[in-house]
């Protein structure tokens, strides 16, 4: 389908102005041959022809220069709003560059938390621990951890906190019961701080930072992680003991288990 071509239009500012000077130039040529006459005029010395053109044209290059003015006030304003889509566009690159960044670095980040919910998980329920697991069994985990279950050990570790939920000082013992065990469990509250750092700074809707905490087993994790820490109240539909440490005491049972 054929779109019929657009007239040539001209702004209103230089219509106007075409107008004015016919206008002002048909009363010119009127008053010159009507009143003064051709021959009078031709006659006169050559400064009193220049001062009277002079002065005819004034008001006409007057007329022109606020014309000229306001055609570049709107050509001025037209590139305004041209740069202004060009920057709003090259922020949706930029946004949408971090994002596609970011995405790759959380796929890294969850195998990173994974890896360190096996190490603790290990650490409660292999050798070292209650000997639940065994090498082979946990050998086993770690393979279906590493061929693309990275969340495996992260949800062993919930569902084992979930297990012991009514029990304060189990719970303890499972995320700050030794060294190695407190360092697993700060390690994995840093990290998914980091993480969730990174999310705030590509997501202005909180889509990504809340599907993080409220949507994924890292995030269950993580504030089980908390609780227990006495750094936070667990927000869930399963109940959870009132956890041992407080904001006050955490720092005095970190430095006697130290």
């Amino acid at each position: 389908m054929e779109h019929p071509a657009k007239g040539f239009t001209v702004d209103w500012r230089i219509a106007l102005g075409l107008i004015l000077t016919t206008v002002w130039m048909t009363l010119g040529v009127t008053y010159l041959l009507g009143i003064v006459g051709f021959s009078a005029f031709v006659a006169l010395p050559t400064g009193e022809i220049g001062s009277f053109l002079e002065g005819a044209f004034a008001p006409l290059a007057f007329l022109w220069l606020v014309i000229g003015h306001f055609m570049q006030q709107k050509e001025i304003s037209t590139n305004t709003k041209a740069i202004q889509v060009q920057e709003q566009s090259a922020r949706r690159l930029e946004m949408h560059s971090r994002r596609d960044s970011y995405f790759k670095l959380l796929s890294l980040v969850e195998e990173q938390l994974g890896a360190i919910a096996g190490f603790h998980f290990t650490s409660v329920c292999g050798p070292t621990g209650t000997q639940e697991v065994s090498q082979e069994e946990f050998a086993d985990m770690r393979t279906n951890a590493s061929t693309g279950d990275c969340t495996l050990f992260i949800r062993k570790m919930s569902t084992l906190a979930i297990t012991h939920r009514a029990d304060a000082h189990k719970l303890e013992e499972i995320f700050f019961g030794t060294e190695i065990r407190q360092r697993h469990s700060n390690n994995f509250e840093n990290t998914f701080n980091k993480l969730l750092r990174e999310a705030e700074s590509v997501d202005t809707d909180d889509m990504i930072r809340n599907a993080l905490l409220r949507g994924s087993s890292a995030g269950m994790l993580y504030h089980i992680i908390l609780h227990v820490a006495g750094k936070e109240p667990l927000d869930t539909s399963v109940t959870f003991a009132p956890p041992l440490r407080t904001p006050d005491t955490a720092q005095q049972i970190s430095q006697q288990q130290a």
